[in-house]
């Protein structure tokens, strides 16, 4: 392997790091909520993670006057996420924040899949586009095909 190939590798892997500390520090969050049986706190709170990350990794932010769904879509479509994914996550957030119907185990553990897999697409658009640490100065490589499985 060449220089190049293991410096390239070991910044992957560094970032892919970085990645895994964000992802654990929002679940961590999430799992305060539900250490306590606050569903629907816990599915608020993972919006804010959802967030936070889409705004770390893909460099992008809410904003004022877009709404949560926007939001979501947006990112979905950056992240090459389903939106129908999207769609069964952000119906579970607005219930939770929108709502006073009570959100239940089985409720919280639906959403909180979602997210996984909204998570997964955004490693992975995340991972190629942008390294969270610091920007690179190489010139932007090429996008490559993404391959749609169905979840």
């Amino acid at each position: 392997m060449s220089h190049s190939g293991i410096f390239g590798f070991l910044r992957k892997r560094k970032q892919v790091k970085s990645l895994n500390q964000m992802f654990t520090s929002v679940m961590a969050d999430v799992r305060i909520f539900e250490q306590r049986q606050d569903y629907k706190g816990a599915v608020i709170a993972s919006f804010g993670g959802l967030a936070s990350i889409a705004g770390g990794l893909l460099e992008m932010s809410r904003s004022p006057s877009q709404t949560g769904r926007e939001f979501g879509f947006a990112v979905a479509g950056r992240a090459n996420i389903s939106n129908e994914v999207m769609d069964e996550y952000l119906t579970s957030f607005e219930i939770a924040r929108y709502t006073d119907a009570e959100i239940t185990y089985d409720d919280y553990q639906e959403a909180i899949q979602r997210l996984d897999i909204c998570f997964r697409g955004i490693r992975e658009q995340g991972v190629e586009v942008i390294e969270p640490a610091k920007k690179s100065t190489k010139k932007p490589t090429k996008k490559r095909k993404t391959i749609k499985t169905k979840t």
